[in-house]
């Protein structure tokens, strides 16, 4: 599948740091393999969007894409590092 990334996406892999970026886009051509990674697929949850989706890397990332099977285009939408979230709770206690 291609995987596009959003004007968003790119400036997001310009703020990580190089071993970060690394694994970000290691995970970006997992994807690409969709229909033929099993452990990728396990790993994504559908979202309450339409046709959106979270895949939970193993990497403290999670990355949020539309998936347009039809097309064969995986457009990545977003990133997220979970693990932030757990501190900025602890925070507001």
């Amino acid at each position: 599948m291609k995987v596009i990334k959003t004007a968003a996406i790119t400036a997001a892999l310009r703020t990580l740091a190089d071993d970060e970026r690394l694994k970000v886009l290691s995970w970006f051509d997992q994807l690409g393999n969709w229909e033929n990674d099993e452990q990728v697929r396990r790993m994504t949850k559908k979202t309450i969007y339409r046709d959106t989706y979270a895949l939970n890397t193993s990497d403290d990332i999670r990355i949020f894409f539309t998936l347009n099977e039809a097309d064969g285009e995986i457009v990545v939408i977003d990133l997220a590092r979970p693990s932030r979230f757990e501190f900025a709770g602890a925070a507001s206690e």
